[in-house]
């Protein structure tokens, strides 16, 4: 992996880490209309009523988690935007699931504490020394598995934490692990460039094209919508060149 390619990654992970409060923020912010209408209101119909559909079990889940929440009092309609949900639970799954199988694959497993013995030796000195043994490997034991270095894979996993700990993968960080291999490596490039993708798009902090599925009005030539990164949202002809802006 080039320096390029590996700063590039070190981006897209940080991108997930800074960015997740903002997520967080979001759910309960009024989302913008996207794609914009700009006079030509059937540019966003269809898109809008597939994500409607494809937003319909996420909405049910909401309410499900809202209605089971200890400080709830009673039923209300979630007031998440559901955009952003999906977004906070696809990243955040995919990069959990990255880091249990990339920890699978290069974590050292910590040493076992010392067995409990069925008998000891009958001179004092040496089980004076056994028994120091058996403490000093049930203390190392009890601090490999505490190693804050180490993916847990049970307690707190959350998405920024499995992108700081793939962040210090990619970076080289020593630790109680192997090094990447370059398929590893290939795979965190290319969650990583996925996660950040999405975050930026739920939260309009990236650039952003798409063609469109409907035609120009005027010459029939194909759409591309453009906008992201704070941009008026624009629909350009790439055939007449005739543009639409919000």
């Amino acid at each position: 992996m080039t320096t390029t390619d590996a700063l590039t990654t070190d981006r897209h992970l940080f991108t997930v880490v800074y960015h997740w409060r903002d997520l967080t923020d979001a759910l309960a912010t009024r989302p913008t209309t996207w794609p914009p209408t700009m006079g030509i209101g059937t540019v966003s119909a269809r898109q809008a009523d597939d994500e409607e559909r494809e937003a319909a079990g996420y909405r049910a889940q909401a309410l499900r988690l809202l209605e089971r929440h200890p400080d709830q009092p009673g039923w209300t309609a979630a007031p998440l935007r559901l955009d952003v949900l999906d977004t906070m639970l696809t990243v955040e799954a995919g990069l959990i699931e990255l880091a249990d199988q990339t920890a699978a694959a290069v974590q050292h497993a910590p040493i076992t504490p010392a067995p409990p013995r069925r008998s000891w030796p009958t001179d004092p000195r040496a089980r004076r020394t056994a028994e120091a043994d058996d403490t000093r490997r049930n203390q190392l034991a009890l601090r490999q598995s505490k190693d804050p270095r180490r993916w847990q894979y049970t307690g707190q996993r959350t998405a920024p934490l499995a992108a700081l700990w793939l962040l210090a993968r990619t970076q080289g960080v020593r630790g109680p692990w192997r090094p990447l291999t370059d398929e590893q490596q290939h795979r965190i490039d290319v969650v990583a460039a996925m996660s950040a993708r999405l975050v930026e798009r739920a939260l309009d902090i990236g650039d952003s094209r798409a063609r469109l599925d409907i035609l120009c009005p005027i010459c029939d030539g194909p759409l591309d919508l453009h906008g992201g990164a704070g941009a008026a949202p624009t629909v350009r002809c790439t055939n007449c060149g005739r543009t639409w802006t919000q």
